[in-house]
């Protein structure tokens, strides 16, 4: 009888890397879906450069900051006066005729208006960025929406986040883009000198928004339950209770965005001489950190609830804007930059990462039938409140306002629509209770 050898031992097994269960989710999500996103991606390439630099390139034309907000406003006042009209009207609509129109009528007008700037014709530059506000108008009241009819409930979360997150992607893009040519400063073409500032920048990214029509043409079109009404100008009295609670927070962070937060770069350019390609730069780490942190959010909400998401990460945002607009009453230290970046770089993230929850939760409070009213209520809203905001901004920055008592009066409208949003909280949670148990 012989003996059995023993075998070798084996050596250790190295663990499979395995994606994030939070990650994961989002490869089961539908291929339309993906589609949607892909669009909105590519018009977000457009509005995060604008954000970039925008008002930078408005400055290099000879504006001053009372006119630069007087233009950039206007691009609100379209989306201000026909935001309840389109949404009564697409409310239980197919929506990828408007999402396709506007899809084509974004890139059109703000290549014109960066023409008309250039060229100097600010009058026919004006007019250009109205037609932008008709366009963005028809993309934001769509796009939410359809996200919902394209996904399962259960994948809410993440549909929303994933749309949230193109604009986080796109901004990441714009400042990668925007830092490199402006690093590179000209190139020569044919003894021609072309200079790679913001006007090439925004020109560039522009013109490859031009392929976001043919992803919404790829778009499936599902239609929800039909409006009660015949009439589709009509809302039920019992309605407006409902939609006034669902907006008024809105209206709080909304008004408070619109008065610093579209005049951050001109902040960081006056208080703490930061030029468009450094400013690029840090709108680019900014932007990563709100793409991984916007993913994140169906997980966030999981661990933590609807609090958490909502109230717990604006809470922080609203401190680190306060301590950044501070940082103007001691700019001559040589830490007051560093903390400004800081500030500028965490702050956004959170902010960001409240919003999918807020658009599910805003959603889930007024339910279906009301999904397209809430959303062009909320664009009119910031259309109406950034275009307010502006021309406070004007007012205030004419008398020499300084930038940290902006920044606090927008932390106080802040708290406030942090604090609003905590009545919209209980009224869902108390729906989404079972049975005999409390909320």
């Amino acid at each position: 009888m012989t003996r059995a050898t023993p075998h070798a031992p084996e050596p250790p097994r190295l663990p499979r890397r395995r994606i994030p269960g939070w990650l994961a989710r989002y490869g089961s999500l539908p291929r339309p879906l993906y589609h949607l996103a892909a669009g909105q991606f590519l018009i977000n390439l457009i509005t995060s450069a604008q954000f970039l630099l925008l008002n930078l390139f408005l400055k290099s034309q000879g504006l001053e900051d009372p006119a630069i907000a007087a233009l950039g406003s206007q691009r609100f006042v379209a989306t201000l006066l026909l935001a309840l009209p389109a949404g009564l009207w697409l409310r239980g609509k197919p929506l990828r005729k408007p999402l396709f129109i506007g899809s084509i009528l974004f890139p059109c007008s703000a290549l014109a208006a960066l023409e008309a700037v250039r060229l100097g014709h600010l009058t026919v530059a004006s007019g250009c960025f109205l037609f932008m506000g008709f366009a963005s108008l028809l993309l934001s009241v769509a796009s939410l929406p359809m996200a919902l009819r394209l996904t399962p409930e259960d994948q809410s979360s993440e549909a929303l986040s994933l749309l949230f997150a193109t604009w986080a992607a796109a901004s990441v893009c714009g400042g990668l883009l925007s830092g490199g040519l402006q690093a590179v400063g000209s190139i020569t073409v044919g003894g021609t000198v072309w200079p790679l500032d913001e006007h090439a920048t925004l020109l560039v990214l522009t013109l490859v928004a031009f392929l976001a029509p043919v992803f919404q043409f790829l778009l499936p079109d599902p239609v929800p339950e039909k409006p009660r009404s015949h009439q589709w100008f009509h809302v039920d009295r019992a309605e407006w209770p409902l939609l006034t609670r669902a907006l008024v927070p809105t209206l709080c962070i909304a008004t408070g965005a619109g008065l610093s937060i579209q005049f951050l770069n001109l902040f960081f350019n006056h208080v703490h001489g930061v030029g468009s390609k450094d400013y690029a730069w840090y709108g680019s780490a900014n932007s990563v950190l709100v793409l991984i942190a916007g993913l994140m959010v169906p997980e966030v909400k999981r661990r933590l609830g609807w609090r958490g998401a909502i109230l717990g990460v604006q809470g922080v945002a609203v401190l680190l804007l306060v301590v950044m607009g501070l940082t103007e009453t001691v700019k001559a230290a040589s830490w007051a930059l560093p903390v400004a970046v800081a500030c500028f770089i965490l702050r956004q993230p959170l902010m960001s990462m409240a919003g999918p929850a807020i658009s599910e939760l805003t959603m889930s409070y007024v339910g279906e039938r009301n999904r397209e009213l809430v959303s062009a209520c909320s664009g009119a809203i910031w259309s109406g409140a950034w275009w307010l905001a502006a021309r406070t901004f004007q007012i205030l920055r004419a008398h020499d306002f300084p930038y940290w008592m902006v920044f606090l009066t927008t932390a106080a409208l802040y708290f406030a629509g942090t604090v609003a949003y905590l009545g919209l909280i209980r009224s869902v949670e108390e729906r989404e209770a079972p049975v005999g148990e409390p909320a």
